[in-house]
């Protein structure tokens, strides 16, 4: 199946598929039982975040990872224990994150259990084969609203806006140190090595380090700027700490209210966030109130400029956007809202959108304690 850019064509494949019974009233009802499928994510642990949320809501769940299981035993066995385990658990509802349950089993499962996919890309490249993913899903929790009009061309309604988020168990401030460096960036160089560039620029003028994968790659881009190893969400918190400013560079920029989820990770750690504008972000955050926001690069370096001389103001942003995550956008309030549209039903296509919003935004929930 070829892969087509938004507004390209689909397969008669696809298309069937669409049409698959879809969230009605006979798969409506309570979550009590859920098998969740996913990678584990040492810097995000956005999978442990999901789960640990299920569990908060009194939600029973045994999470596995297939990825592992196919290293150790091979595909073919790796779905005969994936079978076995759905039969003898017999789940209410399987959660996905994206790709990590293959179509065959995904196919097989929503035959008798609710499936739910989390999908947290930016999906700049959409195929059929996504479609014929997708169709299998009673809801796709998209953090992209940006894609909904291409896959609903192609029979799609099950789609949700759900923003990234995060939990304060793996991401929440270290105890105040002094300052190491006033620049830090944690994530890779981009696909296209687009970071590289920008940060060295930003290091010419003030002391910048990166934390990823691949910047070896890039080693004749980044001038004297130092380049550290992947990181987990422990050490995040330490550089959240330790970083007079915690950059943010997104892949995509254009997308309505899509962004990077280091966003939520750098504000739950109580750093002072300084990130790339995407449309719509002021009806998420307040610029000088929670983050500050810049459009270009050469802007970029005239904020970290005049922010590095605010000490005070830089710590009263960085309280704010703490205490803003904290109350809205944890992954404890994602999941409320999925449970409810699995015993409900999702909202009107019309109104998607602005219940995503809603949802970030809504008085917050206190999480009960983890177990």
């Amino acid at each position: 199946m070829n892969g087509t850019e938004p507004g390209g064509s689909t397969s008669p494949h696809a298309t069937s598929l669409a049409h698959l019974p879809q969230l009605d009233g006979s798969r409506l009802g309570p979550v009590r039982k859920v098998l969740f499928f996913g990678k584990s994510m040492s810097r995000t642990r956005c999978t442990g975040a999901l789960v640990d949320a299920l569990r908060q809501h009194g939600v029973q769940v045994r999470w596995r990872n297939l990825a592992s299981w196919r290293r150790w035993f091979g595909t073919d066995a790796a779905n005969r224990v994936a079978r076995a385990e759905f039969r003898r658990y017999r789940p209410d509802a399987v959660f996905v994150f994206f790709h990590d349950l293959p179509p065959v089993l995904a196919a097989e499962f929503r035959s008798s259990a609710r499936l739910v996919i989390w999908c947290e890309e930016a999906l700049e490249v959409l195929d059929g084969s996504i479609v014929d993913y997708f169709a299998l899903a009673d809801i796709v929790c998209m953090s992209n609203p940006a894609r909904f009009a291409w896959l609903q061309e192609r029979g799609l309604d099950n789609m949700a806006f759900l923003m990234s988020g995060y939990s304060p168990r793996f991401h929440r401030p270290s105890p105040p140190q002094k300052p190491r460096r006033d620049v830090a960036f944690i994530g890779g160089p981009g696909r296209r090595g687009q970071r590289a560039s920008f940060l060295a620029r930003i290091a010419d003028r003030f002391h910048t380090e990166v934390f990823g994968r691949h910047w070896d790659r890039w080693s004749h881009a980044l001038g004297g700027m130092r380049a550290n190893p992947p990181i987990d969400n422990r050490v995040y918190s330490k550089i959240c700490a330790t970083s007079r400013i915690v950059l943010g560079v997104n892949e995509v920029n254009d997308d309505l209210y899509y962004f990077s989820n280091r966003t939520f990770l750098t504000l739950a750690c109580g750093a002072f966030h300084l990130t790339h504008y995407v449309p719509r972000l002021e009806d998420v955050f307040r610029d000088g109130e929670h983050l500050a926001w810049y459009h270009d690069e050469d802007e970029a370096i005239e904020k970290i400029a005049e922010w590095l001389g605010r000490d005070a103001d830089r710590a009263r942003v960085a309280a704010g956007g703490h205490a803003e995550v904290m109350q809205h956008h944890q992954y404890y309030h994602r999941v409320a809202r999925i449970l409810q549209w699995l015993q409900t039903g999702l909202p009107a296509r019309e109104h998607r959108l602005q219940a995503g919003i809603r949802v970030a935004l809504a008085p917050s929930v206190p999480p009960a304690p983890a177990s």
